[in-house]
């Protein structure tokens, strides 16, 4: 393990803690995902947490029922939050306003700048925007972390970076994952736009666009490039539809 990914663990103990106890807040709406048997921290400073088992299993294609199942999760997330001092509202708002977000990308290459470019027109078409906040938000709600037992969600998992803010963000997660298929994306998008209207959802969907074109180029994800364009017109599609 390099020291820049134990340091990075190390960094992330605390809010592993935090979570904890969001966890058991959580279950004690009704909200599906799994207990916390133990949680702790190593003597290495690394976090740790053993979670119950829960059956099911990720949908290797969101279709359209599937993607009521989720609205119908991501509504549960209106009104829950969980942790205040923890904002992804504030967190998107803040990477948009002072472009650091937008340069990094566009300092990834000819993919990286063709991203940050469709995101640029993606805001400008839109304004600025007063993000909502006092929902639940996962922080990476995508179909790798929902777990399913035949037609309905068993689990929610991979919760760590749980905060508050805008459910309208765990929307765009969504929204920009390869596994919906067309129908399922319309669905998702019209629930998305309902939330708060378009204009906080293309703030979210280029927050969310730009950080995974910085990830998978910083940790070298030649699918993860190469689905760059995919994404880019999905985007495209997204505004078109909102018009």
């Amino acid at each position: 393990m390099g020291q820049d990914v134990q340091r990075a663990l190390a960094l992330w103990a605390p809010q592993v803690l935090r979570t904890a106890g969001i966890v058991r807040q959580l279950r004690a709406e009704n909200y599906p995902t799994p207990a916390w048997l133990a949680v702790g921290v190593t003597a290495q400073g690394f976090p740790y947490e053993i979670q119950e088992f829960v059956p099911g299993h990720p949908a290797a294609s969101v279709t359209a029922t599937a993607a009521r199942r989720l609205i119908d999760l991501l509504e549960h997330h209106t009104g829950l939050d969980p942790d205040p001092g923890r904002c992804w509202s504030a967190y998107v708002t803040g990477q948009l306003t002072d472009g650091g977000l937008l340069c990094r990308a566009a300092h990834c290459g000819p993919e990286g700048r063709a991203m940050a470019a469709e995101c640029e027109r993606l805001l400008s078409a839109h304004g600025e925007v007063q993000l909502p906040t006092g929902d639940l938000v996962h922080g990476d709600f995508r179909p790798a972390n929902i777990l399913f037992a035949g037609n309905r969600v068993s689990g929610v998992i991979d919760i760590e970076a749980v905060g508050s803010g805008s459910r309208v963000f765990d929307y765009a997660s969504l929204l920009t994952s390869d596994e919906l298929t067309p129908a399922a994306r319309r669905l998702v998008a019209a629930a998305a736009r309902g939330v708060a209207g378009p204009a906080p959802l293309a703030h979210c969907l280029a927050a969310t666009a730009l950080d995974l074109t910085v990830f998978v180029h910083e940790h070298h994800l030649g699918a993860g490039i190469a689905g760059l364009p995919t994404l880019r017109q999905r985007l495209n599609e997204l505004v078109r539809e909102a018009d």
